[in-house]
């Protein structure tokens, strides 16, 4: 049976949301479908799993760190075929981001805090050949992404201070150049490598984003309870000259400048990358040293349960 573009696209996200291969065709789909668990509100094991540990982070059982690392981990299980989403990238998205990038919502999770209504969401997101997804930071907002098509040039930054309303103190971490579907998948919390700025080389990107939506108390946050700003990301201006120690002023950009810098390809600007501020094995530019402590405790998390 020959699916329509439509029939075709529904097919392939719920494939994504299953975790399988999206080439197996409509009735093995239809079969999985209905053989996933449905009393968790979700569409598949794959993200009855990311919901699961959504949970475990709202209770307090695991931290941002573990759940962008064992989320990532579960990203990068997904199996494609290299053809398998053609047909979306060629259609393009359903819903406009900034510039000429989009985005399609496949599926959303509700979470309770208390009073506080966050969600566990994954999202299809695209962006045309030569342009840029333009910096952004992000607030009360954890995510990982892994590039499905296409290849992403990355930078990454830290997050250091507030200096005034409008303005924060970053410094760039990392200059990514060949981010695709063999990895590295993309994570980001609130406090760690929150500000990341994607560039599309010379073909289109089409990526799967987890995102946990304000799942943090606002006293947690970056922010701190005072700031009353929605969650989700924040455009910021990202190219001034850094310091000796590398850290730029980067200024909040509304929509219509954000547009013009999603135009132009990331090469177009050059990197603010500085040398490590201390020797290896000490603290780089900021950071520890190896994986995240999260990463760290998910991975100890996890030999743990392979040996019992």
């Amino acid at each position: 049976m020959k699916l329509s573009r439509l029939d075709r696209r529904d097919f392939i996200e719920g494939m994504l949301l299953l975790g399988l291969t999206a080439c197996g065709g409509p009735r093995f789909g239809n079969r999985a479908l209905k053989a996933s668990p449905s009393s968790e509100g979700a569409t598949g094991p794959f993200f009855d799993g990311i919901a699961r540990l959504a949970d475990q982070f709202v209770r307090g059982l695991i931290d941002a760190g573990e759940f962008v690392h064992l989320a990532g981990a579960r990203l990068m299980e997904l199996e494609l075929e290299s053809d398998v989403l053609e047909d979306w990238t060629r259609e393009g998205p359903v819903d406009r981001g900034v510039g000429k990038n989009g985005f399609r919502t496949i599926h959303t999770r509700p979470l309770r805090i208390g009073a506080q209504r966050g969600a566990a969401k994954a999202i299809l997101f695209f962006s045309p050949a030569h342009t840029s997804h333009p910096a952004h930071e992000h607030h009360n907002l954890m995510s990982c992404k892994r590039v499905l098509m296409g290849h992403y040039h990355v930078r990454q930054y830290e997050r250091l201070r507030q200096v005034e309303p409008g303005v924060i103190a970053i410094r760039q971490v990392s200059e990514l150049l060949d981010v695709n579907l063999n990895g590295p998948y993309v994570d980001m919390t609130d406090d760690r490598l929150n500000v990341h700025w994607f560039g599309a080389g010379a073909e289109p990107v089409l990526a799967l984003n987890l995102n946990l939506e304000n799942a943090m108390r606002p006293e947690k946050t970056f922010y701190g309870p005072r700031e009353q700003r929605p969650f989700g990301p924040y455009f910021v201006d990202p190219t001034g000259e850094p310091d000796a120690d590398g850290v730029i002023l980067a200024r909040s950009i509304e929509r219509e400048q954000a547009d013009q810098f999603a135009l132009r390809p990331l090469t177009d600007f050059p990197s603010r990358l500085m040398p490590p501020l201390h020797p290896p094995g000490g603290r780089a530019n900021g950071l520890p040293a190896g994986p995240p402590q999260g990463a760290r405790r998910a991975d100890e998390r996890r030999r743990r349960q392979d040996d019992s």
